[in-house]
């Protein structure tokens, strides 16, 4: 179960106005899942950044996954991370507790604060694979319960291995071409969306969405669309979201007889 049908992605560069205020914005339009996607922070800012990003989508009863990192994604107490695309062919796992320290999710019963760091497979891709039921239940650990761990596929057999491995949901991409990653490969278009879809797992679809778009991934078995360049790029994002909404919430279209 995925928490809202609207993924909203953060690009602070690509906003026309400090990121929070974007942020607010999104709520405002209804928005209530945001994925913070910010990597090129030091780390210290990038923590600040992200706990006030935390409270603003706390106080509208949202929900906030962090791009990565789920030890920072434990640390601040968010609701989710998503994994890149790399877990299925470069990267492995591996699980460390802290040293004995009290762990800085309340909510644990364990003592010891799960972490969970990537270093380079030089196994290969079918390692990488092997590993990924191990990733998911790592970053499992260091989160607080209840908390999602998504990935970003971009075929049908990521997004079966990502299934296997106990994935929450998956970003299925690039469905359009995407102003946000010029040359970001060729489109997946909506007949690999709709053959995604009816694999069992929650399909957000990503990749030059705008509202009429959203309508036609929903129309195509999406769970939900993700949006970066549309929001953080729009002079009035609180209305592209809105906007966006409806399109996703309209019913289908009647066949005609």
């Amino acid at each position: 179960m995925i928490p809202a049908p609207l993924l909203v992605v953060t690009d602070r560069h690509g906003a026309h106005r400090p990121l929070t205020d974007t942020v607010r914005a999104v709520l405002e339009g209804g928005a209530r899942w945001i994925w913070f996607r910010d990597k090129d922070l030091e780390p210290e800012a990038r923590r600040d950044l992200v706990a006030e990003l935390l409270r603003l989508v706390h106080e509208a009863g949202g929900c906030l996954t962090i791009g990565g990192n789920a030890c920072l994604a434990a640390e601040i107490g968010a609701d989710g991370v998503h994994l890149g695309g790399s877990v299925f062919s470069t990267a492995a796992p591996t699980v460390i507790a802290s040293e004995a320290k009290q762990s800085r999710n309340p909510q644990r019963s364990t003592g010891e604060a799960g972490l969970l760091r990537f270093a380079r497979n030089d196994g290969g891709e079918d390692n990488a694979l092997a590993a990924l039921p191990e990733t998911v239940a790592a970053a499992r650990y260091a989160l607080k319960p209840g908390a999602l761990v998504g990935l970003s596929a971009h075929s049908l057999a990521d997004i079966r291995s990502a299934t296997a491995a106990g994935a929450d949901y998956v970003t299925f991409s690039p469905i359009f071409a995407t102003a946000s990653k010029p040359g970001y490969g060729p489109s997946l278009g909506l007949d690999a969306l709709r053959e995604a879809a009816g694999l069992g797992l929650p399909i957000i679809a990503l990749g030059g969405i705008g509202v009429d778009e959203a309508r036609r991934c929903r129309e195509a078995g999406a769970a939900g669309v993700a949006v970066m360049g549309g929001l953080m790029r729009a002079s009035d994002p609180a209305a592209e979201t809105h906007q966006l909404l409806a399109a996703l919430s309209a019913p289908p279209p009647t066949p005609s007889s």
